[in-house]
Formats: structure tokens, sequence, C-alpha cells
């Protein structure tokens, strides 16, 4: 079981450790086009949250459906179930964008920033709206990977994707030779180009690989997988989708404080998403395990391999946070020397690190379940946790108290810890053991 564990899951750990590192780097190549910049992209990507949500949710039933009928050796469905999704992501992809452009700026404006970085983050969704798709089907194909069983080929379709737009954002960040300096626009140009060439790669290895000649046929476009998919996708989105209202909220009550909090809250908020790597990565190999598990009716074997994945998953982000909080100052600095952009992003460092090691528990939990067919129960411990306790904590913080964004900190914080607790104890009342697909 360990060593099952470990080939699923350190190739995609060293995946999103070099994405979530490149990360850090593109933030590190937009300060130096200021404060304000820095500020708009920490707002833009709270508003891109709302289109992963629907990623998200969609590469959950993916996963489950392909894990699951790879795990009982149903060739039929198999092929069926990645036609499908694959479909239904295209036709994702056009909403989301259109939604995207249209009512992106409205949204930012609820923010209440001022209004240069409103203008700022939206000429950056803008342009990353444009190109969805290519990052929307990229990740259902790598969905699909790993329900088989391979997470080494999405690793290298990421790490594809990552070492052009290291290359490419920067390009059209500040331009060179015939390419025009874009700035803020460009870091998103720049993504939506490497992410749409990785994905031409990924369609050519999974037709070649799993997919017969005659595989995209409208006969292969399921009814009952496409519902099977809502089931499962719809309310893992709406799960993602209040964790990213709550964030939104969030951000409105630390830009309402200044350009300087918003921008400390932004790179708190990037270093600490490094302690979501191995959560990550091991969420989805606790996903896949689970899927194919349940599939050859071993739930057993299902619940020790998630409950394992939780234990790697939580040493490795301890790792992280020890590091985090024992150098906070030098980490924040050198996106921002800013004194007032230290302080606070030291404090954020200091009080929302530590609270991330029970984010194992929430996520590695909830995805495994997730790849059992079953993402109810986790929503309403989100909804629970976040709308009926982080928001409302944050409003008496901030707005009765007047803490400011120190006040946001702690509001992240607590509910980090709750919902992992509640996690733990819903996925130990074995309610997940029951899916039948």
């Amino acid at each position: 079981m360990v060593k099952a564990i470990l080939w699923l899951t350190i190739p995609t750990l060293a995946g999103n450790a070099v994405q979530n590192v490149i990360g850090v780097i593109i933030m590190y190549f937009v300060s130096r086009l200021g404060t304000e910049a820095i500020a708009a992209v920490s707002v833009a990507g709270t508003v891109l949250m709302l289109l992963f949500t629907a990623i998200i949710g969609l590469s959950v039933g993916t996963t489950a459906l392909v894990a699951r009928f790879h795990g009982a050796r149903d060739e039929k469905n198999l092929e069926r179930a990645m036609v499908t999704t694959l479909t239904f992501s295209a036709g994702v992809a056009l909403v989301t964008a259109a939604a995207g452009i249209w009512a992106g700026k409205p949204l930012l404006q609820l923010f209440g920033a001022e209004p240069a970085v409103i203008d700022l983050s939206y000429s950056y969704i803008r342009v990353f709206f444009l190109g969805d798709a290519g990052l929307i089907l990229l990740m259902m194909i790598t969905a699909i990977l790993r329900g088989l069983g391979d997470s080494v080929t999405p690793t290298l379709l990421v790490a594809l994707a990552v070492v052009l737009d290291v290359f490419l954002e920067p390009l059209f960040i500040f331009g060179w030779g015939p390419v025009p300096r874009l700035e803020v626009p460009g870091a998103a140009l720049g993504g939506v180009l490497a992410y749409t060439l990785a994905t031409v790669a990924a369609i050519v290895i999974l037709r070649r690989r799993h997919l017969s000649k005659r595989a995209f046929t409208w006969a292969n476009v399921d009814k009952k997988l496409t519902g099977q998919l809502f089931s499962i996708g719809v309310p893992a989105s709406a799960q993602m989708l209040i964790r990213v209202l709550a964030q939104m909220v969030l951000v409105g009550f630390v830009a309402r404080t200044g350009t300087a909090a918003m921008a400390a809250f932004g790179i708190g908020n990037q270093l600490t998403s490094l302690t979501l790597i191995p959560c990550f990565a091991f969420a989805m190999s606790a996903a896949v395990l689970t899927g194919q598990n349940l599939g050859a009716g071993n739930a057993a074997r299902a619940e020790r391999s998630a409950l394992a994945s939780v234990g790697f998953a939580a040493g490795v982000a301890a790792v992280i946070v020890v590091g985090l909080v024992a150098f906070a100052p030098v980490w924040v600095r050198r996106f921002d020397d800013k004194p007032e952009v230290i302080t606070l992003g030291v404090q954020y460092l200091y009080i929302c690190a530590p609270s991330y090691l029970f984010v194992p528990l929430g996520m590695v939990l909830s995805r495994a379940m997730g790849g059992a067919g079953v993402s109810v129960p986790p929503l309403f411990v989100t909804a629970a946790v976040l709308l009926g306790i982080r928001i409302p904590l944050a409003f008496l913080l901030v707005n009765v108290l007047e803490w400011g964004p120190v006040g946001v900190y702690w509001a992240v914080a607590v509910p980090s810890v709750l919902e992992g607790v509640l996690m733990f104890w819903i996925f130990k009342s074995g309610v997940w053991k029951r899916k039948k697909l």
C-alpha cells in the first residue's frame, strides 16, 4: 500500500512543487512592477478561483469514474467516461470564458480596492478567461491519467506547462525584441499560451495510449455518465465555490484597509500555498486509490490508503510550516521591502501557517471521499465551517473589535483547524464506503 501511495504521489508532488515554486517566481516578476501590480494579481487570483471551482469539480468526478471503472476492469464504460468528460469540459470552457469576461469587472469592484488596482486586475483576468480552454482540458486529461494509475505523464505535462510559463510570462511582462511590454496582462498571456501548448501534447498522448481510433463519437457521450459526473462534480464544485466566496469576502475586508495590507495578504497567501503542495499530491493519490480499491471490492484497503496519505501529507507540510515561520521576515522581504508590507506579511505567516498543519485532514480525506463518488458530506462540512464560522468571525474581529488585517488572519486560521477535525469525523463514519456507481 505504501508503495502504491508513493508511486502515485511522488511524481505529482514533484510537479506540484515545481508549479508552486514557479508561481512564487512569477509573483516576484510581477512585484518588479510595483505594489499595485502585486495587489492587482492577488485580487485577480481570487476571482479566477471561480473558474477553478468548475475545473476541480469536474476533475473530482472524472477521477472517481475513471478509477472505479479501471479498478473493475470495465473497458467499455471507461472509454465512455473519458470521452464524456472531455466533451463536457469543452462546453464548460466556453461558458466560463463568456461569463468571466462579462462579469469580471463587477466582481472585482466588489472588493472595494483602489480603481487603479481594479483596472489592472481586470486586464489580467480578461486575458486569462479568453484562453481558459487550455487550462481546463489539461486538468481534465491529467485527472483521467491519474484515475488510470498513471501519475508520471501528468507530472511531465505539468512540467512542460511550467517550463513554458516561466519563459513566456517574463517575456510578455517586460517585453523583448519584437515582443511588446505588456506588464500585468502579459503575465496572464504567458500563462494561457503555456497551458494551451501543454494541452495539445496531452491530447496527443491520451489519444495514442488510451483511446480507440473511433472513440470520439456522440455514441460515447453517455447521458447516464454525464449525470453521474454531475452528481459527483457539482457538490465538489459547490464546495470549492463556497471556499472561494469566503476567500473573496476576506479579500474584501483586507482591501478596505489599504493597498499595503492587500499586498501583504497576497504574499502571505502565496507563501502558505506552498504548504498545499503535499496535501494536493497525496489527496490526488488518495482519490485514485479509494476509487480503484472500491471498484475492486476492497473498502478496508481504501480506508487504510486514505489515512496513510494523510500521514505522509502532514509530515511534509510540517516541514514547510516550520520553514515559513522560522524565516518569515526573509520570505516577505523578497517580494516587497516596504516596512508596512513586511510587518503585515510576517504576522500573516505567524498566525496562519501553523493552521495549515490541519489542512491534510480536510483536503486529503475530502478528495478520498470524492474518489469514492461521495462529495455531499464534504460539502456540508465546508459550508458549515466557512459560511457559519469564517465569515462571521472575520466580521466580528475586523468590524466590531477593529483588529484590522490581523482579524482576517485569525479568521483564516481557526476555521482551517475546525474543518480538518470535522472532515476526519465524517470520513471515519464510513458513509463513503456505501456509494455505488
